[in-house]
């Protein structure tokens, strides 16, 4: 079921399904932010990745002595949400532990997610909380929204460039997955123009996405080159940051705040997997992150 919010500068679509963004259009332009799932290369939005960010190792994991299987990136990005309220400028979805769950990940979670909408951001925020009274909960959060490239009719992907907020290390390092979707402790380095931007071509991502650890900033700004429009994503307090697309001239770029990672090729148990958060009984945890149109 989809569901509208709009203001004077943008309207914003989220489906039920995933609790995910299917729109985000500038009303005054009428251009599309978000990526329409065309099937000939990506068929999603932008998912919500819980209970795990990435793969894992042979699709699954170990927790106290029983194995688990879980597709990749979770299963909440697949899972009906319940529509759980409404206000002038905001959404929120819930999606509760059940049966099915717990064949998958043995937790008692309550997952909710608010859009609010402010002038031309899209706040996205996020609750995880643990229901369980007795047993603590490990989990993975991240975001994996995609956008339109080009932003608007004009230009293509390679004229969009990606500028990150404050002066990294220049070339960034990125931490290579291998073809079964894991690290496997390889390293590539990824070259800034001036240690800000990234000009963009399909080639950055043959082998997977490019994924940095301890950036200096907390917001990129993807911009169209041939027209100045730009989105721009903020990801205060993530750790980790993924970039992606798919390497066949795919017209997409996601950018993926994350708390949370794929496995590597060193396994071990889910409690100690690398990124894993932990929440102790009837705690709660909170995040956000924003989208920004012009």
């Amino acid at each position: 079921m989809l569901k509208t919010l709009e203001n004077d500068i943008l309207r914003l679509t989220v489906d039920t399904h995933g609790a995910e963004i299917h729109s985000l259009v500038a009303k005054d332009t009428g251009i599309e932010y978000i990526w329409q799932a065309d099937p000939n290369y990506w068929q999603r939005h932008a998912p919500i990745l819980f209970p795990i960010v990435g793969k894992l190792k042979n699709g699954q994991y170990e927790y106290d002595g029983t194995v688990y299987r879980m597709p990749g990136h979770g299963f909440a990005r697949d899972k009906e949400f319940e529509f759980s309220g409404q206000t002038e400028n905001s959404l929120e979805y819930t999606l509760t532990y059940n049966e099915d769950t717990l064949r998958m990940y043995p937790f008692k979670f309550k997952l909710t997610v608010t859009y609010t909408i402010n002038f031309a951001e899209v706040k996205v925020s996020w609750k995880v909380e643990n229901l369980d009274t007795k047993e603590d909960m490990y989990f993975s959060i991240g975001a994996h929204p995609a956008f339109n490239c080009p932003i608007g009719v004009e230009g293509s992907f390679d004229e969009h460039e990606l500028e990150f907020e404050q002066t990294e290390a220049n070339p960034l390092t990125s931490y290579h997955i291998n073809s079964a979707g894991v690290f496997d402790g390889g390293v590539a380095p990824v070259k800034l123009v001036y240690g800000k931007v990234l000009r963009l071509n399909h080639d950055l991502f043959i082998e997977d996405a490019l994924v940095f650890k301890k950036l200096f900033s907390e917001e990129v700004k993807l911009t169209n080159t041939a027209n100045n429009h730009f989105v721009k994503v903020n990801f205060k307090g993530f750790p980790y940051l993924g970039i992606w697309t798919k390497p066949v001239k795919a017209p997409f770029l996601c950018i993926e705040p994350w708390y949370g990672l794929a496995d590597s090729t060193q396994k071990t148990d889910f409690s100690n997997k690398k990124g894993i958060l932990y929440l102790a009984p009837s705690k709660q945890f909170d995040a956000s992150y924003t989208i920004t149109i012009g």
